[in-house]
């Protein structure tokens, strides 16, 4: 998994308000496009909400299974003082990070860790839809026990090189993302792989254990 440096669907919205959560997927997103903003590289987290459920149906067996609902969210994969990515695990593990941290934070670590989600909603532009956006993250209240996820644990990234292949529990919509990514259209064309040397400046190597 890339380390942080300081360099849907007609379902209903998951309920507002502060949610016991436990993050099950970390997903390299790879150098993502903006419109708005230069090419920066993403990562996306999701979390299920044990005390949320709902039936779903497992479009292979055709099997209905009451299943924690989940939510995610995609940040910039940087731990730099503005980024969005810092400020929330900061107050995820309730201290700030130090500067041999931040500089080197391995986002795979997260995979399995419980918090507490702070969800609100916001409809679309038209009105015609509402979204559950994760606003904050915070620790477990004091004595609330950590549990483990119903979904299988997911740590992915974009491999640096040969063939890109996606497991066979990441959801399409996902994919159909990181087929949209830098890395994933020089792995169908080589000749715009970059060059070792230019990797070699690229690579940034996390520290060893460094803690959450």
């Amino acid at each position: 998994m890339p380390v942080a440096t300081n360099k849907g669907g007609d379902f209903t919205p998951v309920p507002a308000g502060i949610h016991h959560a436990i993050c099950y997927a970390v997903i390299d997103l790879g150098t993502q496009p903006s419109q708005m903003y230069a090419p920066s590289r993403k990562v996306l987290l999701i979390w299920e909400l044990p005390h949320e459920r709902d039936d779903f149906k497992d479009n292979k067996t055709g099997a209905v299974k009451n299943l924690p609902r989940v939510i995610s969210k995609e940040y910039t994969l940087s731990t730099g003082t503005k980024s969005n990515l810092r400020k929330e695990l900061e107050s995820w593990r309730g201290k700030p990070f130090t500067a041999e941290e931040a500089n080197a934070f391995e986002v795979g670590v997260l995979a399995g860790k419980n918090c507490q989600l702070n969800i609100a909603h916001k409809p679309n532009r038209d009105g015609t839809k509402t979204y559950a956006n994760v606003i904050s993250i915070v620790p477990l209240g004091k004595g609330v026990p950590s549990q483990r996820s119903e979904n299988p644990i997911l740590v992915w990234d974009l491999p640096k090189d040969g063939p890109i292949n996606f497991p066979p529990e990441m959801p399409e919509w996902i994919v159909t993302k990181i087929k949209g990514s830098e890395e994933y259209t020089e792995s169908q064309n080589p000749s715009r792989r970059p060059t070792a040397a230019q990797e070699a400046n690229q690579d940034d190597s996390p520290s060893e254990d460094v803690p959450f």
